[in-house]
C-alpha cells in the first residue's frame, strides 16, 4: 500500500514532491527503491549472479544472470521488470530474481532497459525484444535445458506480453514454453484502466502521435494473439489493474489459448512485495511455481 500511496501522490501533485530542481522521475526512481529496501527481506542464497552489457549496434544493454547451481542445465526465464515504466531495474528486482532461480531451479537473465522520460517508445520494447533474441540465441552458454519462458510484473508484463505477439509474427519464431504475466498492465489506450492510472507517466513513455493499439503498446488490442504461447496471469482482488490481467486471459482462452489465472486473495498491485520477495507475495510465486512444475517442466 505504501508503493502504491508514493506513486500515485507522485503522479498527481508533483509540484509537492522532491528536492528543488530534482527531476520527478528520478524522485519516483528513488521512492520506489526505498519502499523496496524498506520492506527488508534478505535475498534468498543461489550459486551465482554475474553483470554483463550485451552490444547490439551501437546500443549497450546491461543484463543480470541468476545461476541456480555451479552445474547442470536449467529452464531459462528471461524477466522484465515493472516500475511504472520509468521506474525499476535490476537491483529493486534481484530478491525475486533470485527467489525465481532458486525455487523453479532455473537460470534468469533480467534485463536492464532503458527507460522513459530519456528514452521513449520503443527504446524499452525494442531492448526487451533484443535481449529476448540473445538469450535464445545463447541458450546453450547460459547453461539452458531448451526451456524458455518469458516473465514480467505491471508494466514489464506489457512487455512481456507485446514481445510474446511480436515473436509470433516472426517467419521463425522463437519457443516459449509460457508467458508470465504478474499484475500486468495490458491495455495503455486513453480510455484504459492504466491510462486512468498512470497516464502523466505513459506520457511520457509514448510519444505524440504513438498509435496506442499497436500491439507494442497495448497487447490486450493486439491482432497476434492466435498461436501465442500459454500464459500465466497474476491479478490481485482488489488491484486495480486487475481488470486488464484478466481481460487479457480470457483473450487469450477466447483463441484457445492455455491460460492460468491467480486471483492472488485480499491483495492490491502486489509492486514492492513482489520486487522484494516478500511474504505478502508468496501465494503468487508458489502459484506460478507450481504450475510451471506441473505443466511445463519435463518430468
Amino acid at each position: 500500500m505504501k508503493y502504491q500511496l508514493i506513486i500515485m501522490a507522485m503522479l498527481f501533485s508533483f509540484a509537492s514532491f522532491g528536492q528543488p530542481n530534482q527531476k520527478p522521475e528520478d524522485e519516483i526512481r528513488e521512492q520506489i527503491a526505498a519502499a523496496v529496501a524498506s520492506l527488508q527481506v534478505s535475498p534468498e542464497e543461489i550459486a551465482s549472479i554475474t553483470n554483463r552489457t550485451i552490444t547490439e549496434g551501437k546500443d549497450s544493454i546491461n543484463i543480470r544472470i541468476y545461476s541456480p547451481a555451479s552445474t547442470g542445465n536449467f529452464p531459462i526465464v528471461y524477466y522484465v521488470h515493472g516500475g511504472v515504466w520509468v521506474a525499476g531495474d535490476l537491483n529493486t528486482h534481484d530478491n525475486i530474481c533470485r527467489a525465481i532461480s532458486k525455487h523453479l531451479q532455473a537460470v534468469v537473465v533480467a534485463v536492464d532497459y532503458r527507460r522513459p522520460p530519456e528514452y521513449k517508445f520503443p527504446t524499452a520494447f525494442t531492448d526487451t525484444y533484443t535481449i529476448f533474441k540473445w538469450v535464445a540465441a545463447h541458450a546453450k552458454e547460459l547453461n539452458g535445458n531448451g526451456t524458455i519462458f518469458v516473465a514480467g510484473d505491471s508494466a514489464g508484463g506489457q512487455l512481456v506480453a507485446s514481445l510474446c505477439q511480436a515473436n509470433q509474427s516472426e517467419s521463425r519464431k522463437i519457443p516459449i514454453a509460457a508467458q508470465i504475466l504478474i499484475n500486468p498492465a495490458t491495455d495503455l489506450r486513453n480510455s484504459s484502466t492504466s491510462y486512468k492510472l498512470y497516464g502523466d507517466i505513459i506520457d511520457w513513455y509514448l510519444k505524440e502521435g504513438d498509435n496506442k493499439n499497436d500491439f507494442r503498446i497495448s497487447p490486450l488490442v493486439g491482432d497476434n494473439i492466435s498461436g501465442l504461447p500459454p500464459a500465466i496471469i497474476i491479478v490481485g482482488e482488489h488491484d486495480e489493474l486487475r481488470s486488464e490481467g484478466e481481460a487479457y486471459h480470457q483473450r487469450l482462452q477466447s483463441r484457445n489459448i492455455k491460460s492460468f489465472l491467480f486471483v492472488h486473495p485480499s491483495a492490491g498491485h502486489l509492486a514492492a512485495y513482489w520486487c522484494a520477495a516478500h511474504e505478502v507475495a508468496m501465494p503468487a510465486l508458489a502459484f506460478i511455481i507450481d504450475t510451471v512444475r506441473e505443466n511445463f517442466v519435463k518430468k
